[in-house]
């Protein structure tokens, strides 16, 4: 194997346990020990979702602070050290008694996804490949997926037998390990090891050309981030209250659990499917794909109180597959309607609207769960919501006449 293509894979396998971490574990992973928290401490539906709240508004303000942080310390400690945090945030909710405490930890989870994001996994993964960057990007996002799949029903095996605070512990003794990793495998620039990205860049198109000279009104750009705020806003907080969703309709805590690692399964699949999609048919094409299965998805959680096994294995399939919108195809937009010079500031700004939908929106199926009495109106809402956002996007994607 060439060497250059061989330091490329480790430093992708590199992003992809410290997003498993930050994202994974502190994100997603969460959302199995949710219900205990809930019944463990008898607080109500909407000041359990203001953890996720807290965490998101931590997530938000942190991304301001991305390239400061990298720039002091480099990707490589910089990447180590935001897994590390995972690991600190773990430790606190284990030792949480009061709300506030749980308000405290969820601020330090999201601190550690803002410094370990998508952010330094996408400019790392353009700096190692020249080819196939999507694919590369979609892999390192993919290790959100592979967490939930992994850890979901070993953190609800865990809590159940031995208590919540019991299964924090041990998902932070796996993050201290994980950051170890994560700085032995990242490199932060190919020159400085005297190698080149892997790949041959392939020549751009008319159309890629077009879409980097779009020059949008500032009305349509504010209304673009609208629409990136809304999926990144629903992906995080539709995906974090999937296993309440159902407990909360009477179902099975172990098979919801398993239905949760479905659909991290289908997010992992889909997230490597969805760079490989936008490489070879382009974003405006995979935009329908992708948020025709999340609309789906969304639609079929409306149907949890039927209290139907299928349904909940079928929405959470369409719900992960779909979602993985909001980390590769994030991405993956900042790529396409910005040029190589603007793409980290446009990164960031698209990241800083993926903290805010994640504050916006995190109450959300809380404060409907409170005045309905269930979780499912709110999924209702999502996919309105999502339905704008696709409009607003392909329609921008149509200036360009891709």
């Amino acid at each position: 194997m060439e060497k250059n293509l061989r330091r490329a894979l480790l430093s992708c396998a590199g992003c992809t346990l410290m997003l498993f971490v930050t994202c994974g574990l502190a994100f997603n992973v969460f959302s199995a020990a949710q219900p205990y928290v809930l019944a463990q401490n008898g607080f109500t539906n909407t000041q359990t979702s203001l953890i996720t709240t807290i965490r998101s508004a931590a997530y938000l303000l942190g991304t301001f602070a991305i390239g400061r942080y990298y720039r002091r310390l480099g990707y490589r400690t910089g990447c180590a050290l935001a897994a590390m945090l995972a690991c600190v945030s773990f430790l606190l909710f284990a030792a949480a008694k009061s709300l506030a405490a749980y308000y405290f930890a969820g601020a330090v989870a999201g601190v550690s996804y803002a410094l370990g994001s998508m952010v330094p996994a996408s400019i790392l993964m353009r700096r190692w490949f020249r080819a196939h960057s999507g694919l590369a990007i979609g892999i390192c996002s993919a290790g959100t997926g592979l967490a939930t799949v992994v850890f979901s029903p070993l953190f609800t095996a865990i809590a159940e037998s031995g208590g919540v605070d019991r299964a924090f512990l041990w998902t932070a003794a796996f993050c201290a390990a994980a950051a170890v990793l994560v700085f032995f495998l990242i490199r932060s620039d190919p020159a400085a090891l005297g190698l080149e990205p892997w790949g041959k860049a392939a020549p751009e198109s008319t159309q890629e050309r077009a879409l980097h000279g779009l020059h949008p009104s500032r009305l349509r750009w504010t209304l673009l981030l609208l629409a990136v705020l809304l999926v990144s806003g629903i992906g995080a907080t539709g995906f974090t209250h999937l296993m309440t969703l159902y407990m909360s309709e009477g179902m099975d805590a172990m098979r919801t659990a398993a239905a949760f690692s479905l659909c991290g399964l289908a997010l992992m699949a889909g997230k490597c499917v969805c760079g490989a999609l936008c490489d070879k048919l382009g974003s405006y094409r995979a935009n329908y794909l992708l948020f025709g299965s999340f609309i789906l998805g969304c639609t079929l959680c409306v149907l949890a109180p039927l209290k139907s096994e299928a349904l909940m294995l079928a929405s959470a399939v369409f719900l992960g597959f779909g979602g993985s919108l909001i980390t590769v195809g994030v991405s993956i937009w900042a790529g396409d309607l910005s040029t190589p010079e603007r793409y980290e500031k446009t990164l960031r700004l698209f990241q800083g609207a993926y903290g805010l939908g994640g504050i916006v929106l995190s109450f959300l199926p809380g404060a409907i769960a409170d005045l309905a009495g269930g979780y499912a109106p709110a999924y209702a809402v999502f996919a309105v919501m999502l339905l704008y956002s696709l409009f607003m996007l392909q329609s921008t994607y149509r200036l360009a006449k891709v």
